[in-house]
Order: C-alpha cells, then structure tokens, then sequence
C-alpha cells in the first residue's frame, strides 16, 4: 500500500490539462508533476488495444470528495504522443 502524509500532499505541484493522443485516441488528460501513478478512467481503458495486467500491489485511492477505490490493474507501455515524441506509460 502506498499513502502519502500530509506534508507530501501539500508540496508545491504544476498541473496542465489538454488533449493528447494515447495509443493514437485523443483523450483529454491531466498531468500533475511529482505524482507516482497515473490513473485513467476505466471507460477509456476499454477504448485501448492495450489489454490490462494485474499488479503485485492493491492501490487504495481517496478522492478529495472521501470516496475511495481499490485497483490493481494496469496498462503497460501505452504511447502518448507529445512534441512529435512517443513516450511509453503505465496508466493504472
């Protein structure tokens, strides 16, 4: 399991949002700098030629608004294209 405390959390961050394509499907996305995972919404994964494995770990994730999800499923070595560059992530 991984958490952060309170003094993490509140670290000076940057946040971007845009629109990028991932495996060559635009989808409007959100960086935040710093973060240890990226997450993606489970619709969106169904939309993916990347087939989801399963993790060693269970990820709990609070929302700001207290609701909390458990995951341990990941996409391995999904393209985002930025700058004329494809970078391989993980998208949890």
């Amino acid at each position: 399991m991984f958490s952060l405390e309170g003094e993490e959390a509140e670290g000076p961050t940057v946040t971007v949002s845009g629109t990028l394509p991932i495996d060559h499907l635009y989808t409007h996305v959100l960086f935040q700098s710093g973060v240890m995972h990226s997450f993606v919404n489970p619709v969106f994964t169904k939309k993916l030629a990347s087939r989801p494995d399963e993790m060693d770990v269970q990820l709990y994730v609070t929302t700001p608004l207290g609701s909390t999800y458990c995951n341990d499923v990941i996409l391995r070595n999904c393209a985002i294209q930025l700058e004329g560059r494809d970078l391989l992530v993980n998208l949890v």
